[in-house]
């Protein structure tokens, strides 16, 4: 991966975490809180493809995995916090590369394109809570193990948000042409063949 990619998944990363910071704080409720961290995985996927997708989901999720993890009840699993937004990121990058004939002249497919590529993190978190919490933390908290349920009820609010900001970015030239040339080299630097 080239520098220019590496930065922008460090920036996009940042805004994710930042985008936490803003979001989950406030709305804490038992484990629970509003996360708008994935908007920047997502528009990393679309325009930077499933491995820079997936880099900047990955960062993007490091303070929300502090706070759920060491600062909250999942301890050492916080960890699936960062794995399941870069789940996020890599399926977006795939889907909107499978979809880009559709998606470039319609972008109010990404709605629902952005609900579909998070089924995958879904089953990531249900498993989380399922399987991991009553495996690796037996002493945690009785409540833990369900809270995948309110995790995804609240996930499908902010998906659903997420999705028109998404629709709403990528049909607007300036945003689009922004990110392609921060991602592209600059002319100067291309090699003349």
């Amino acid at each position: 991966m080239k520098a220019r990619r590496w930065a922008f998944a460090a920036i996009m990363g940042a805004l994710g975490n930042a985008l936490a910071a803003l979001t989950v704080i406030p709305t804490m409720v038992q484990q629970v809180a509003l996360d708008f961290s994935l908007l920047p995985a997502i528009i990393a996927g679309i325009y930077g493809g499933w491995a820079l997708g997936g880099l900047t989901g990955f960062i993007a999720g490091i303070l929300p995995s502090i706070w759920f993890g060491p600062l909250g009840s999942l301890g050492p699993l916080g960890i699936t916090t960062s794995i399941g937004k870069a789940i996020m990121g890599i399926t977006m990058g795939l889907l909107s590369r499978a979809l880009k004939r559709w998606l470039d002249a319609r972008t109010w497919l990404y709605v629902p394109v952005v609900a579909l590529a998070f089924l995958p993190e879904a089953l990531w978190i249900y498993l989380v809570f399922v399987v991991m919490v009553p495996l690796f933390l037996p002493a945690a908290p009785a409540f833990l193990p369900g809270l995948w349920a309110p995790i995804l009820l609240k996930a499908s609010f902010e998906i659903a948000v997420m999705g028109f900001f998404t629709a709403t970015l990528a049909g607007h030239n300036g945003f689009k042409s922004q990110i392609l040339s921060f991602l592209s080299p600059p002319a100067a630097l291309v090699k003349k063949t």
